[in-house]
């Protein structure tokens, strides 16, 4: 009998952030597939977990690398699928760990695409986003009434007045555009702005400094504009 496939959501670093139907399956679970890349030195996601995990654990590494090289990043995906569906055709439950939501920008997506077709059961649990995160850590609603939200990961120059059409923008994964974020801010009065770094970590940082934007930031770093009432 075929084991079955969980997609975890672990949220964006707080423990105690996990949803019970996550710490429940984590328990149940015969293996943790753990996402790794270039980016980590460590499984952010397995630390977030750790707490949770039954004693003899045992974990596999699903690595998939920061590349723009698309042909190289889709054999990567198939791999990793592939070694996945062994262990639940072997009747294993196999548990893929994610930080956020595993429907947010997430490799879980590409794993359940390729699986699509498996005979597979797969469920996934959703986890907490981090700017629902950080929106709450700093009490800051995100959006009331009928404003209008904008999530992005990346940004051209030219986009910046389509953008202006929302209230709030959440900048995920800003590394890979922080000099034109600060440029629009440093010309824009019209949105106020604040940063945060490893939200629910030991070492998350919070700032509202423009000129931090250009600086050596986390990878794990998003910014929430919201416009000036």
């Amino acid at each position: 009998m075929f084991g079955k496939f969980y997609g975890i959501g672990v949220g964006p670093g707080d423990p105690e952030l996990l949803t019970i139907k996550a710490v429940n399956t984590l328990h149940t679970v015969d293996i943790i597939a753990v996402p790794e890349s270039n980016k980590e030195k460590s499984s952010t996601a397995l630390e977030i977990v750790k707490p949770h995990l039954k004693e003899g654990y045992q974990t596999i590494p699903v690595f998939f690398p920061m590349i723009k090289d698309e042909v190289e990043r889709q054999k990567s995906r198939q791999k990793n699928a592939d070694i996945i569906n062994d262990l639940i055709r072997q009747g294993k439950n196999v548990a893929f760990i994610t930080l956020g939501d595993p429907m947010l920008y997430s490799t879980y997506i590409y794993l359940i695409q390729l699986m699509a077709d498996s005979g597979i059961e797969i469920e996934t649990i959703p986890g907490i986003y981090s700017f629902s995160a950080i929106s709450s850590r700093l009490n800051i609603p995100l959006v009331k009434g009928d404003e209008k939200l904008a999530v992005i990961t990346s940004l051209e120059t030219t986009e910046w007045e389509a953008l202006r059409s929302f209230d709030t923008i959440v900048c995920m994964k800003i590394i890979s555009y922080k000099k034109g974020l600060a440029d629009f801010l440093r010309q824009s009065s019209e949105f106020s702005f604040v940063m945060a770094s490893n939200i629910g970590h030991p070492t998350e940082t919070v700032s509202r400094s423009v000129d931090e934007i250009e600086t050596d930031l986390p990878y794990f770093t998003t910014a929430i504009l919201q416009k000036n009432k």
